[in-house]
């Protein structure tokens, strides 16, 4: 449902709420399954975000469970439909203990985009929020890897606790058994069997992951994709002219 939050304060924001968390502020939703932002969430941004930083579009905000992506054709965020029976999908363990998302022009092993975990408060669905990684979840198969980049907020309006930590060592100093639960619940959130745990790799094996990606996702063979079109209202300038 498309909900819109209004409060008798004034300056507070207005915002969506769709597949139960708000809507980042520089988006639109489109309808309760689709989220719209200002350029194409996969083309539009850069991987990374300046010097040691790394964009991460948030598709699953942290505490919630239903299942958006990034539709790499539109560039849209869209809520997943079941293949079987059509209904929205949702993850039926656990709420997400992260953010989760994916990280602009990246092509991962499994095919989609590198995806991304970004510790800490819950983040609005479809910000793209500078983060610092500091290590990878290593998931998959031997042949087939998903791997998760763990990062924590580099921008000022979203820093928590996390945002001080540059590596794992220090996410065990400073939230002991973190990683343990993180482990846990990426074995088990779709199910007994359907997900694997590999291993942990370092901020430097991180960033080879990151490199690796980048480069298959300028690759030749990866066909071009017409822009898609903005359906948000455009702006008109005081002559009543739309804006450009």
């Amino acid at each position: 449902m498309v909900m819109i939050a209004t409060l008798p304060c004034g300056g507070v924001p207005v915002r969506a709420v769709v597949g139960g968390a708000p809507v980042a502020a520089t988006a639109l939703a489109l309808d309760e399954d689709t989220v719209v932002g200002p350029r194409h969430y996969l083309d539009g941004y850069p991987a990374e975000a300046g010097e040691g930083e790394v964009n991460a579009v948030i598709e699953i905000p942290c505490g919630t469970t239903a299942k958006f992506e990034v539709d790499e054709d539109d560039g849209w965020l869209k809520w997943q439909r079941d293949r079987e029976h059509g209904g929205r999908r949702a993850v039926d363990y656990l709420a997400f203990p992260v953010n989760y998302g994916m990280v602009p022009r990246t092509l991962a092993d499994d095919g989609d985009a590198l995806d991304i975990v970004v510790l800490g408060a819950g983040i609005e669905r479809g910000r793209v929020a500078r983060t610092r990684v500091i290590g990878v979840l290593e998931m998959g198969e031997p042949d087939e890897r998903d791997d998760k980049l763990i990062a924590v907020p580099a921008e000022p309006e979203l820093e928590n606790g996390f945002s001080r930590l540059r590596d794992l060592p220090e996410l065990d100093a400073g939230y002991p058994s973190s990683r343990a639960i993180l482990e846990l619940w990426f074995a088990s959130y779709w199910g007994p069997g359907r997900t694997h745990v590999l291993g942990w790799g370092d901020a430097a094996e991180a960033a080879a992951i990151l490199d690796a990606a980048k480069r298959r996702f300028t690759e030749p063979e990866r066909s071009a994709r017409p822009a898609a079109a903005d359906p948000r209202p455009r702006a008109r300038s005081p002559s009543g002219a739309l804006a450009r």
